[in-house]
């Protein structure tokens, strides 16, 4: 009777162990359909749980793990930042870690797209992102193929290479951004202290460094320092700078430059007490170690700024800087010596246009412009005030090469620039014993051809006609008048120019000629009273000169008055470009005399004594 409660109690038990080992068994079958699905149970978690993120449209595929790594095939999010919206798509992104350090060692990323939609915000907001920390949660990020986009207000930037970016073990943080042209070395202090930027061209060379300290706090330094012609050839064709920055460089030919840049460093450092409310900066460009041009810049608070600047180079490097605003007819000239010096003072208040002064000062410069020569000239640009764009203009020179030795003398320069308009108030030159000067104009350098009218005075006929190097004609006397001209590009016109005697002279001629004819007989000593002269030449070298000289010879006629009305003809290709006369001036007074020659026999001749029964004629012409 005792045994059957014994053997039920057993039954019991029997079942309910069976029904615990049913349910382990359940248990640790559903498990291990857990950990056999754990990736998509967990990819469906992370998920859920970025959406609740602050990322958009956050999407993952491809997850697989283990205790000690962790895969995605592929992985993209949208988010937005105080300065725009930024898209990231990464695939085959692999990661190792440690579960019971809570570390993550690497992560590798086999292609990563950025596309950041750049949108600066207000001071602000750019102020206090600009202090947030930066931390690397790992030790190493690499990724094989990164692709940047950004579109700024400015133009697209972009990078096309790899990226390596690992973290010391002070929290120090080194990148290396690489594509086929460059290397971008960026190095960041623990806490976001201080940061350096070193850009190198590949396979070697270095383009610039960029350093700034004290990132974490209020007062900032930021410096640079860059080869001047490596830095702009980089601004020129880098893909990160923006489009249409980099178009506006590429614009301007930076071959010119080469010459003055090549050896030079550019060095800018620069300052700030309160995150860029204020800063005082400094630049400066130097060749062995002197400074070439120099800037200082300060800006307030209410965005006041105030900058002055220092310019010391040689005239030649100074003339190639400023050549592409220059006017076009300046395109040929060359600068072989001189000093170029400069300052500026400028002043800008808060929401008002800047002032301020301008000077550069250029000396014993010596310039070539076609075939005229200035040498020992000083040459003064003085800026009153900046906001009325007004330059004033002086220029001197102890002499003036004008050509095969024809050399000028005392020449001086006053005039104002304004908006492609030079107003002349003086411009003259001494030359041939007398005074050369253009007539008060203004002339708009923007046109062409550009309009001026040269002014002759007391000018000796001697000097003059020694300059045509012409050794048969000589003569005394001086000139007067106006001669038009009308300047392009290595052209030079005149049209309808007057001549005129300002004193009576005598004019010889000595060489081949018909001895029986009056006209050459007169000419062997012309004593004129009046001569004439109308001026045309034209830039292919064809000149006409309409000449009338009105007088006597003692030796012909008795001295009776003779005019001759001269027109000659011919080719001056270089009259005013070397000085010298390359018409044919004897041959054409022995044509034209000859065509029409006077006849000394059939002329009347005056008899002897103070009775004259009838006066000769009173004029003779010869043509």
């Amino acid at each position: 009777m005792t045994l059957q409660p014994t053997l039920n109690a057993l039954k019991q038990r029997g079942s309910w162990l069976g029904r615990v080992a049913v349910k382990l068994l359940a248990m640790t079958l559903f498990c291990l359909a857990v950990w056999w699905q754990r990736a998509v149970l967990l990819e469906l978690i992370l998920q859920q749980a970025l959406k609740n993120s602050a990322l958009r449209s956050p999407s993952l595929t491809g997850l697989s793990f283990d205790y000690k790594q962790a895969k995605l095939a592929e992985f993209s999010f949208d988010i937005a930042t105080p300065a725009g919206d930024l898209k990231v798509a990464m695939q085959e992104v692999a990661t190792d870690y440690d579960i019971e350090k809570r570390i993550i060692h690497n992560v590798s990323i086999g292609h990563a797209a950025l596309k950041f939609n750049y949108r600066p915000t207000d001071q602000a907001a750019t102020q206090t992102s600009a202090n947030t920390l930066i931390s690397l949660p790992l030790n190493r990020l690499s990724i094989a193929k990164l692709e940047v986009d950004i579109d700024t207000p400015w133009g697209l930037s972009g990078f096309s290479g790899q990226a390596d970016i690992q973290r010391g073990p002070t929290d120090a943080i080194d990148a290396t951004f690489q594509d086929a042209r460059q290397a971008l070395h960026l190095n960041i202090d623990p806490g976001f202290s201080a940061a350096k930027l070193r850009v190198e061209r590949l396979p070697s060379g270095n383009i610039f460094e960029l350093a700034v300290q004290q990132l974490d706090r209020p007062a900032k330094q930021i410096s640079l320092h860059a080869g001047a012609l490596g830095l702009i050839e980089w601004f020129n064709s880098s893909l990160l700078i923006p489009q249409t920055l980099r178009a506006k460089t590429q614009a301007y030919d930076v071959s010119k430059l080469s010459p003055l840049l090549s050896a030079t460093q550019l060095s800018i450092n620069t300052k700030t007490a309160d995150n860029f409310a204020t800063l005082h900066a400094e630049a400066a460009l130097t060749r062995h170690k002197q400074a070439l041009i120099a800037v200082d810049l300060s800006m307030s608070d209410k965005h006041a700024i105030d900058a002055t600047g220092r310019l010391d180079i040689a005239a030649a490097e100074g003339f190639d800087l400023i050549k592409p605003w220059l006017p076009a007819i300046t395109a040929s000239w060359t600068v072989a010596g001189g000093a170029m010096q400069g300052n500026l003072q400028l002043h800008k208040p808060s929401k008002q246009d800047a002032s301020g002064t301008a000077q550069l000062t250029v000396t014993d410069l010596a310039l070539t412009a076609g075939a005229a020569k200035v040498e020992n000239a000083k040459i003064e640009l003085n800026i009153p005030e900046l906001a009325n764009r007004s330059v004033d203009l002086s220029a001197e020179a102890p002499t003036l090469g004008l050509g095969k030795d024809l050399i000028a003398h005392n020449l001086s320069i006053k005039a104002n620039y304004l908006d492609q308009e030079l107003t002349l108030s003086q411009a003259k030159l001494a030359l041939f014993g007398g005074t050369m000067e253009l007539k008060p104009d203004k002339i708009r350098l923007a046109q062409t051809p550009i309009l001026l009218t040269l002014g002759l005075h007391d000018v000796d006929l001697a000097q003059l006609l020694m300059s045509l190097h012409y050794p048969n004609i000589s003569g005394t006397g001086k000139i007067a008048g106006e001669l038009p001209l009308q300047l392009a590009a290595g052209a030079i016109d005149v049209q309808d120019g007057s001549i005129s005697g300002t004193q009576p002279g005598v004019l010889r001629y000595v060489g081949p000629a018909d001895n029986q004819n009056i006209a050459f007989k007169a000419l062997k000593n012309l004593v004129y009273r009046n001569l004439q002269a109308k001026v045309n030449y034209r830039p292919n070298g064809d000149y006409h000169l309409g000449l009338r000289l009105e007088g006597n010879n003692p030796e012909v006629l008795s001295g009776h008055p003779l005019a001759f009305n001269l027109n000659i003809s011919g080719q001056l290709p270089e009259l005013l470009q070397k000085g010298i006369l390359a018409g044919d001036l004897e041959r054409t007074i022995l044509e034209q005399a000859i065509a029409k020659p006077t006849n000394a026999e059939n002329s009347p001749k005056p008899p002897s004594g103070d009775q004259l029964p009838k006066p000769p004629p009173a004029d003779r012409r010869t043509q």
